[in-house]
């Protein structure tokens, strides 16, 4: 169960998820639970998040910025609603 200081994190995810999958055609999906993984993908490994100086929040909690060490890999999914780079270990 989450913490009462825990609840902004939750809210933003499903404020950023909502804002995402309204605009979002759902029929042209095999798996709602598939796309739903694609979306916490992006969510926590490929968007950089402003108040984690650009970093991912991925990169913050693994206390591992990985920007300079690979080469990105540019991520378009979602029909171009889900888009960043992504930096693979």
């Amino acid at each position: 169960m989450p913490r009462p200081g825990e609840n902004g994190r939750i809210e933003r995810f499903f404020g950023t998820l909502k804002s995402k999958i309204k605009r979002l055609d759902l029929t042209t999906f095999d798996s709602i639970q598939d796309e739903l993984a694609v979306f916490r993908f992006w969510y926590n490994q490929i968007r950089p998040h402003q108040n984690l100086a650009g970093y991912t929040p991925m990169e913050v909690w693994q206390n591992q910025p990985n920007r300079h060490k690979n080469k990105a890999i540019w991520v378009n999914d979602w029909h171009g609603l889900l888009t960043g780079y992504y930096f693979p270990r």
